[in-house]
Formats: C-alpha cells, structure tokens, sequence
C-alpha cells in the first residue's frame, strides 16, 4: 500500500504534464469587451527542392504534371477577437485539405496559440483548380498525388501566416456590404440554383499605417483556368486578392460559399484563352467589391462553436483511396455501406450579427436556401439559423476537413452497376457526377444536424 501512494504523486506529475502540453483549443467561447482586433499575415508555399515526387495538378485529370507556374499557391491567415481571446481563420491556395493536414497545422500552433490565447484555429482551401494536389486524388490510379514535400511546405506556410497575423493585429471597426453579381455565374447541374451576392467583411483599422482587411465569399469553384491547364496558380481568387490589394492597398481573404451542384464562373473571353479569362474574371469581380456601398458596421463580438459528427463513408472509392493511405479523414467501424465512418467537424463563427458557417465540404446550393428541396431533404440552413437569431449567413466551404460535394437526398442518384465509380444518368439524360466525389447520401442530413447543433451550443453562450 505504502508504495502504491508513493506512485500517486509522480502519476499526478506525469497528468500535469501531458495536459499542460494538450492544444489550447476549445468548441466554444463567446467575448466581446467593445472593440475589433484584427491582423493579416501571408506566406507563399514553395516549390519543394530536389523532390523526387512529381507535382501533379489538382481538380480535373488524373496524373497530369505540373509544367509551370503562373503564380505560386499562398497561406493565408486572419487573426479576430473582440477585447479577449482570439480565433485564427487560415485560407489556403489549393484543392482541398483533409482534417490530417488540418489538424498537424493545429499541432504546431499549438504552443503559439497557448501563449497567444488563441482557442480555435479553422484552416480552410479556396478549392483552386490549378494547385499542386493536396488531397492525393489526381495521381495516376491507385497512387497518392500528394507530394509530401510541399505538404511540408504548405504547413509550414500557414504556421508562418498565422504568426504574422497576429503580429498584424490592430483595433478597428468591422463592416458588412454586399451585391448582387450579374452574368458571372454557371450551374453546371439542374436545378438551377446559386447564389450570386458577393458578401464582404471589411476592417478598418484605426491606424492608418495599417492596411485594410476584405474578406469575401462568393459561391464559384476556382476554376476559371479550366481542365487543359496545366501551369500552377491560385486562379481568379489570387488575381482578385493581387487587383484589389493594388487598387486600394487592402489584403483580402476569398471565401468559397456554397459552391457544389456543381458552381463556376462562365467563360468570360472570346476566343477562350485561359489565363486572360482567369484575369479578367477577377477584374469583374473586384469591379463589384469596389462598388460596394451601404455598410452597416458590426457590433464587436465574437462567438464560436463547434462540434464533432460522424459521417457514414458509403462510397466504396473512398474508402479504398482511405485505406491505401491516400485520404487524410478520420474513420472508424461505423454503420454505413462500407461498415466506415467519417469523423468531421462543423464550425460557427459570429462576427456580431454576421454568422460563418464553415462546411467540411462543398454544399449544394438548394441546401443552403431551400429552393428547389425535395422529399427527404433536411431543413435548409438558413431556415435553421432563422430560427436562431442568425440574421446573415454566410458560408466558408471546404473548412477543416472535405467530405466532398454535399448533395440533397432528393437529388442523389447513383450508377446501378458501378456507384461512385460510374456517373449516373436520370430520366432527361444529366450526369450526376458529384455523387461519385461525395460521401454519400447521408452527409445533407448530418451536416443539418451539425449545424444546428452548433447554433444551439453557441446560443447557450449568450
């Protein structure tokens, strides 16, 4: 006995250490103390040298190499509080990140944030279609394209960003505009439904020497390049971020909203030619970021939550590409197709009266607004944030994980031979390809569930 007491006090030593050394982060906090703290930091993600991995092209084909660049793929990354403890919202210029990569970014902020007093680290992708491929999808079959080098790169960008963005940080004022954009947008997939309202977030710091911050969401998949390009780019969101900063001397952080179903600017230039299309696609829009007028300026205070869920893993593709170590999401045995499921997380981040929802993946449309829902589907998400207070909305996809296209259950249609492998075709002859990158029928319903699951745990903050 005598011994065993004598092994308590080095047991109480070794718990002490191992949580003193735990992430600082938590699912919720809420503070607000009368004022904006905002920084911005920014890092380029280089090539990585003497790499004997090639570095394939994401978003379209399969092994297709990278033959040069247009410009080089960023991190970036936005420091918020409101007087007290502060988030870290990092965007980066690629295709997607898996919660692996999400989470090894969290890991080595982890000592920064505890002294920083930073409690949640949110790491979103712009979903641009000329980057270096950061999911492992576009290899040749069955091989991981990721080149691990730069996923090296890519994480040690972001740590830098963040670092700088809170370095940046400054006291200011928050302000909410918009408008409506006219003939930029395609809906590839009936029915036809996006959102064309460009939503900004604009700070202003109280110190002039300081530049401005914009953070914009618009709901177009970053591909104004299109599928025969093979030279690395951020695409239209990098173009838009270069125009605007020399335009008005602000950073600016591009949000991707509700793009799935499947969302792309139109081709803009006649005769096409990619790289004046992409350029010019980004010179309309941030005409429309210019113009905006009427803001109306935010209260400062700040809200997050977040939760855990479990997604069932039924496509059969992506569970082979799981277990061949190509995709970084989390499973376990779970109850779905695959006898898999998929541990993700759903974020909500007020910035007083506007609320981030920020999607592990790309949402349809219809999901978000309710038009054009069918049986079957679950409650729309803004009509589940009405019911809470939430009085705008604004979506940031593909943020701490991807699931994939996030498709409603009324709309989901599989190939009868080969699902998830094949696209399947309805009655009037339309392909419906995004099941095949999805992870199945039932992500609408947790993603709903999430969501309102975080509103509800934020409200108890209140």
């Amino acid at each position: 006995m005598k011994r065993y007491l004598m092994r308590i006090p080095c047991l109480i030593l070794v718990l002490c250490l191992l949580f003193s050394s735990c992430a600082p982060y938590r699912q919720s906090f809420s503070s607000g103390e009368g004022v904006w703290r905002m920084g911005f930091g920014s890092e380029e993600i280089p090539l990585p040298e003497d790499s004997d991995e090639p570095l394939y092209i994401a978003g379209y084909n399969a092994g297709w190499e990278i033959t040069g660049v247009l410009d080089l793929q960023r991190a970036n990354a936005l420091w918020i509080d409101a007087g007290g403890e502060g988030i870290l919202l990092i965007g980066i210029d690629c295709v997607g990140l898996g919660k692996d990569v999400v989470d090894r970014i969290r890991g080595e902020l982890s000592d920064f944030c505890r002294k920083a007093e930073c409690v949640s680290v949110n790491v979103y992708a712009t979903h641009t279609h000329a980057g270096a491929d950061t999911l492992g999808l576009w290899g040749p079959a069955a091989i991981d394209g990721k080149n691990q080098a730069f996923m090296t790169n890519l994480v040690n960008a972001a740590v830098v960003a963040a670092k700088e963005a809170y370095a940046d940080r400054s006291e200011g004022t928050l302000h909410y505009g918009n408008t409506v954009t006219k003939e930029l947008l395609h809906d590839s997939r009936a029915p036809v439904q996006y959102d064309p309202v460009l939503h900004q977030l604009r700070f202003i710091p109280g110190d002039e020497s300081k530049n401005g911050i914009r953070l914009l969401s618009y709901a177009a998949h970053a591909e104004s390049l299109r599928g025969d390009n093979t030279m690395l780019s951020r695409d239209f969101p990098g173009a838009l971020a270069d125009k605007l900063q020399e335009a008005c001397g602000d950073d600016v952080m591009y949000l991707p909203g509700a793009i799935g179903g499947l969302i792309m600017t139109r081709e803009l230039v006649e005769p096409f030619d990619a790289v004046a299309n992409m350029r010019y696609t980004a010179e309309r829009i941030a005409e429309y970021v210019l113009a905006i007028r009427d803001e109306a300026e935010i209260e400062p205070r700040l809200s997050f939550s977040s939760v855990s869920m479990e997604i069932p893993l039924d496509n059969t593709l992506f569970f082979y590409y799981k277990f061949l170590g190509i995709l970084g999401n989390e499973t376990s045995r779970g109850k779905s197709d695959t006898g898999y499921v998929i541990h993700s997380e759903l974020g909500v981040l007020s910035l007083g009266s506007v609320t981030l929802a920020l999607i592990p993946g790309e949402i349809f449309p219809e999901l978000v607004s309710g038009k054009d829902l069918g049986e079957g589907d679950p409650e729309a998400l803004e009509q589940i944030a009405a019911r809470y207070g939430a009085e705008r909305l604004l979506i940031v996809g593909l943020c701490n994980d991807e699931l994939g296209y996030i498709v409603p259950p009324s709309d989901f249609l599989l190939h009868g031979e080969l699902p998830y492998i094949e696209s399947a075709k309805d009655e009037t002859g339309e392909s419906h390809y995004e099941e095949t990158n999805s992870a199945g029928r039932e992500t609408a319903a947790c993603i709903a569930r999430a969501f309102e699951a975080a509103l509800k745990k934020q409200g108890s903050l209140k």
